[in-house]
Formats: structure tokens, sequence, C-alpha cells
């Protein structure tokens, strides 16, 4: 990992001093290469700048904290995605838990016989006023879910 930033900036120091070449060919196209081109009378040379000289320490600096803040982006990055991710997860959690309620909410409305199970496992079958109450409960429900 250490040598990745010393073999960037050794690969990229050459191609920032290279002088760059443009000419027009026969064709009347406009040609730019780092080469001088063959058969041509006069190529125009291109000005180019050229990286300010820095000692090791500077460039070994400036690279550790090019280093440091791609990591911190690759971080952060992550993080967004992460967030994103649960977010996606709690919409589609809400969602399911609208459709449930609202389905429940019309199971009740319905008049469909609704049963619970009593300690001993027998059904028993919701009256009136338990009806009510479960209505009243599933709207509730609802109202939160599907805001």
């Amino acid at each position: 990992m250490r040598a990745s930033p010393l073999l960037l900036f050794i690969l990229l120091v050459p191609a920032s001093l290279a002088q760059i070449y443009s000419w027009r060919d026969a064709n009347g196209e406009m040609h730019y290469s780092d080469q001088p081109p063959t058969g041509v009378a006069r190529p125009r040379i291109l000005e180019t700048t050229k990286a300010p000289a820095e000692d090791g320490e500077t460039a070994r600096r400036k690279l550790a904290q090019e280093e440091m803040d791609f990591r911190k982006r690759q971080l952060d990055a992550a993080e967004a995605d992460a967030k994103a991710a649960k977010s996606a997860a709690e919409l589609a959690d809400r969602q399911d838990n609208c459709r449930k309620a609202k389905a429940y909410l019309q199971t009740l409305e319905s008049g469909i016989r609704i049963s619970r199970s009593s300690d001993k496992g027998e059904p028993v079958f919701l009256d009136e006023q338990g009806r009510q109450q479960e209505i009243s409960a599933a709207r509730r429900a609802a109202d939160s879910w599907c805001k």
C-alpha cells in the first residue's frame, strides 16, 4: 500500500513534463500526440505546464493527505449507501405493515365472524363491543403505518 502513492508519483511526473504536438493532416483533420509527427514540416508545440519541483518529504505528505482524503470519501460513500439501504428497508416495512393493517381493518369492517383463542386454546368469537374495540385499534394502527 505504501508503494502505490510512490509509484503514482513516479509515473505522473514524466507525463507532466512531456511536450504535446499538434498538426493537420492532408484531410484537414487535427491530430495531437506526445510524439513529433513524421512527414510534417512544422508541427505546433503546445504549451504545457510543468509541475513545481517538490522535495521528497513534501511529495510524501501530499500523497499521504490525498490517500487519507480518498479513504474518507470512500467511508462517507459507504455510510451514505448503508443509510440509504436502511431507509429503503424501513420504507418497505412501513408499506407492508400499512397493507396488513388496512387488510385487517377491512376484514373487521366486513362483518365476518372473528375469533380469538382462549387460554385453553378454544375459539372465542368477538361480540359487537369487542369488534368495535378491534376496529378502533385497527384504524389507529392503519393511520400510524400509512402516514
